[in-house]
C-alpha cells in the first residue's frame, strides 16, 4: 500500500491505497469539491455537516449505480441465455455443414468414378476403345442357311451391369 497526501476541505489527510496517486488526488478534489458546493448553497451549514451531506450524496449515487447495474445484468441474463443458446446451434449447423461437405466431397469422388466407367463402356460399345470387356462377348450364331436373310438381322448387345 502506498501513503497518499490529500487536502479535503482544507484539512490535511493521509490514505493507504494501492491506486496510483493521481488518481487518489482527483478523488479527494472531487470530494473537496463537493463539499464546497454544498457549502455554498447552504451558507449555514458547518463544514461537517456539508461533509455528511456529500457522504449522503455519493452513498445515493452508488446506491443507485448499484440498481441500475443489477437492472442491467438482469436485462443481460436472457440476452446472455439467446446468445448461448444460438452458439449452441451454429456450432451444431457448423458440424451438419462439414458432414454435408464430406457427403458431397465421396459423391464427386463417386460420380468422377462412374462417369469414368461410363465412357470406357461408351468407347467399348461404340468400338472406338482399347478397353477390353470383363464379361465374355457372345459369339453370333451361325446360320444355318446361307442365304441371304432378307429383313431383320439381330445385333450383339452389351450390357454395363451384366458381368456374369
Amino acid at each position: 500500500m502506498n501513503k497518499h497526501a490529500v487536502f479535503v476541505a482544507g484539512k490535511r489527510f493521509i490514505l493507504l491505497s494501492d491506486d496510483k496517486t493521481e488518481y487518489v488526488e482527483n478523488l479527494a478534489k472531487e470530494v473537496g469539491d463537493t463539499i464546497a458546493r454544498i457549502s455554498l448553497e447552504n451558507p449555514t451549514l458547518d463544514r461537517r455537516s456539508a461533509a455528511i451531506l456529500c457522504a449522503l450524496d455519493y452513498a445515493d449515487d452508488k446506491n443507485k449505480e448499484i440498481l441500475r447495474n443489477q437492472s442491467l445484468s438482469d436485462k443481460a441474463k436472457p440476452l446472455i441465455a439467446q446468445a448461448d443458446r444460438q452458439s449452441k446451434q451454429l456450432r451444431e449447423l457448423k458440424e451438419k455443414l462439414i458432414a454435408k461437405e464430406n457427403e458431397n466431397a465421396r459423391l464427386q469422388k463417386e460420380l468422377k468414378s462412374l462417369r469414368e466407367a461410363f465412357e470406357k463402356s461408351t468407347q467399348l460399345l461404340d468400338g472406338k476403345g482399347s478397353v477390353k470387356p470383363s464379361f465374355p462377348l457372345e459369339k453370333k450364331p451361325e446360320k444355318k442357311d446361307k442365304k441371304k436373310d432378307k429383313g431383320y438381322t439381330p445385333n450383339l448387345q452389351y450390357s454395363l451391369f451384366d458381368n456374369e
